[in-house]
């Protein structure tokens, strides 16, 4: 749910006022750079997404429409961005030979593929089946980026209640995951 301030606020910035645009960039750069950063590694990569996203919503300012807050908008676009980054630039890398003279067998290869595979099914699968406010709240946290107070803010909940169900969460996922990691580990 947007709230009432973000609504205002993104409305003036749709209208063009882009004192209220330097509000937004202001408040929320250096949070969406490490958030980008979380996903590409590399500081100038970061940058220039967080950037990107910020150029985009003064671009399109227009037809943008807001469904849920705006912050979780900006984490979506980095998240968006950082992605389509990496879906682009991992192939380049991955033919370069020469980067790694690492000599592994195709069979190792194989079996990384297919266990990072079935972990991400497993992890997939834990998360769909937390309590809907639980994996609501993982999700905030995890995906979007979202402290424990924006998300208590966001949800209307304490900060300790949100504290709880990260727990509850995060239990769940290592119970699902344990007999997956002992054999990747074997």
């Amino acid at each position: 749910m947007t709230e009432p301030n973000e609504v205002i606020h993104f409305e003036r910035i749709k209208s063009g006022d882009l004192g209220a645009f330097e509000v937004l960039f202001k408040q929320h750069y250096q949070d969406i750079f490490r958030y980008a950063y979380r996903f590409v590694s590399n500081d100038v990569v970061a940058e220039e997404i967080a950037q990107e996203v910020f150029m985009y919503i003064w671009e399109k300012r227009q037809q943008i429409s807001i469904e849920s807050s705006l912050v979780s908008y900006l984490y979506s676009a980095a998240r968006n961005k950082s992605i389509n980054y990496l879906k682009l630039e991992l192939p380049k890398i991955n033919n370069r030979s020469d980067i790694y003279e690492i000599d592994i067998e195709d069979e190792n290869i194989t079996e990384i593929v297919e266990d990072s595979d079935q972990l991400r099914k497993v992890i997939n699968s834990a998360i769909s089946e937390l309590p809907a406010k639980c994996k609501e709240i993982f999700m905030m946290s995890r995906y979007e980026g979202l402290t424990y107070d924006e998300i208590a803010e966001e949800m209307s909940l304490s900060k300790k209640t949100v504290e709880n169900q990260m727990g509850i969460a995060l239990k769940k996922l290592r119970e699902s995951l344990k007999p997956l990691l002992a054999k990747i580990k074997s």
